[in-house]
């Protein structure tokens, strides 16, 4: 009886047991399971933030560039001296708006979560607001052209200037017609270069963003060449013009030293 008894109380000591050990080992199951199933959730989203941080980074740093790059380009315009007030107005306008717009844009990125949106709208940057393609070009050209007149018109204040000097040459007695000859294409070469540092001013102005419009594209790449021509031709020009004063003056030197040798001649 007594083995009977010690016999039935391992039984249920075992059965008391083997539960315990059981439910132990399901909770370590489970825990597994969770384990292998939040493991993976949390990395996947762990890695879809750390591309949507990459994305706006990305996204900030080229606006930011951009951003500069516009503030320079409103500060050289505001220093150009020969082209319209209207130009100026309406380049320094649309300047600002595409300014305005990346600050924008910037603002509806920093508050974005979703990275597809993100790229959409990083992607827009070049579509949309296309500093690099046209408002760049477009103010250089300005700057070019603008320089090109402040140029041509101090050549042209040199020139009255050489003018005089060889109107007092020639009622000295001096043979002038090579001078006068050099004079007329001076000023030939001064109003050509105005004339085409105009022209790509107007060919520049009519660009705007394509928003991958192949008409557009092409009309945009029309001008850009055009008006990069007209500046060809103006610096040209500009250069024709200093030969011709380079000329002017040479001849001036020897027609004014013949001049005083004359004199000195008839005085003795």
């Amino acid at each position: 009886h007594m083995l009977h008894t010690i016999f039935a109380a391992a039984v249920i000591a075992s059965l008391v047991v083997m539960p315990t050990t059981a439910l132990a080992q399901g909770a370590g199951v489970n825990a597994g399971v969770n384990a292998a199933v939040t493991t993976p959730v949390g990395g996947v989203n762990a890695s879809v933030s750390a591309k949507v941080t990459a994305a706006k980074a990305k996204a900030t740093k080229e606006i930011d560039r951009r951003i500069a790059l516009l503030a320079d380009m409103q500060a050289r315009i505001q220093t150009m001296q020969k082209v319209t007030d209207a130009f100026k107005q309406n380049l320094s306008a649309a300047v600002q708006t595409q300014t305005t717009a990346l600050q924008t844009l910037k603002t509806k990125i920093d508050a974005e979560g979703d990275e597809a949106v993100i790229k959409a709208d990083v992607q827009s940057i070049t579509q949309s607001h296309q500093i690099f393609a046209l408002f760049m070009p477009q103010a250089r050209i300005a700057a070019m052209a603008d320089c090109e007149v402040v140029l041509a018109n101090m050549m042209a204040t040199l020139g009255a200037k050489l003018q005089a000097r060889v109107v007092a040459a020639q009622t000295a007695g001096a043979e002038v017609a090579a001078l006068n000859l050099a004079l007329t294409e001076l000023n030939t070469k001064i109003n050509s270069a105005n004339t085409q540092a105009q022209a790509a001013v107007s060919a520049s102005a009519v660009l705007s963003p394509d928003n991958n419009d192949k008409t557009k594209m092409a009309a945009n790449a029309a001008a850009l060449n055009a008006a990069r021509t007209n500046l060809q031709a103006a610096h040209k020009d500009l250069q024709d013009a200093r030969k011709a004063i380079q000329t002017i003056l040479d001849g001036l030197k020897k027609a004014e030293a013949s001049v005083t040798a004359t004199t000195t001649a008839q005085v003795q």
